[in-house]
């Protein structure tokens, strides 16, 4: 009965993602243009595989090209100002914590087409967890997973890049335990290899600087909805593992 309801399950979804689409593309025509654009610049040949996503709250369309880039073009509808902004702050942001990260970022670059900031992105060949049945998911990779985002989190955390200081409220400020940068939408947005390897952290628009409990929150309420208890709050308990390392070594 279980496999049956879990097989009805990720058919409804299926369906579902195939119907946001057909809506995503009848609302959004542009969508048509940034295709063309991508096959006829950065598309090799008649077999070249184009897919394309979208974004929390539909506000970009995401064009994968071969396995080897990522565009992201935003919605015509969404306000142009403030998304060339947005794109601008996401690659200073890369760009600081590209040189720190003990996990792969990919490097953002900014393409001005017509007027309109487009973001190019190495592809990575990863997979959310949330690409995992929940099942999947035992204790032991649970662990490893958890392991992994805090050792990523706390040196985003302890970091000060002089390049973000205007960023803060307080350029000042120094970062504490539970208070530096932090990446707010992780849920969805660290890579994972077959192993359970994270191969990729991306996605860094939503990064803030302040007080990372709401980090954790966001990340637990977002998994614990679809699914995957404890992923948040063993990731905590690492991260404070990782403080009482650092401290013992002072």
């Amino acid at each position: 009965m279980k496999k049956l309801f879990r097989k009805l399950n990720a058919w409804t979804k299926t369906l579902q993602d195939a119907f946001n689409k057909i809506c995503i593309r009848l609302k959004h025509p542009e969508i048509t243009r940034y295709i063309r654009y991508v096959k006829q610049n950065y598309a090799k040949g008649k077999n070249s595989k184009i897919r394309t996503a979208y974004g929390r709250g539909w506000k970009n369309v995401v064009i994968l090209v071969d396995k080897k880039y990522a565009f992201k073009f935003p919605f015509s509808r969404c306000d142009k100002k403030f998304t060339e902004n947005l794109a601008k702050q996401e690659k200073r942001i890369v760009d600081a914590f590209r040189k720190i990260s003990p996990i792969y970022i990919p490097s953002v670059e900014l393409i001005d087409w017509n007027g309109l900031i487009v973001r190019k992105y190495d592809y990575v060949s990863g997979r959310p967890i949330t690409d995992f049945a929940p099942e999947k998911i035992t204790y032991d990779i649970l662990k490893k997973i958890a392991k992994q985002l805090a050792d990523f989190i706390w040196v985003i955390v302890q970091s000060n890049p002089k390049e973000l200081r205007d960023l803060k409220k307080n350029p000042d400020e120094e970062p504490k335990l539970m208070y530096g940068w932090m990446h707010t939408d992780l849920a969805t947005n660290f890579l994972v290899d077959k192993n359970f390897n994270i191969v990729a952290v991306i996605d860094w628009e939503e990064v803030y600087w302040g007080y990372i409990e709401w980090g954790f929150f966001t990340l637990n309420r977002s998994l614990d909805k679809r699914g995957y208890y404890g992923v948040a709050l063993d990731t905590l308990f690492e991260y404070v593992f990782d403080y009482l390392d650092a401290s013992n070594k002072k």
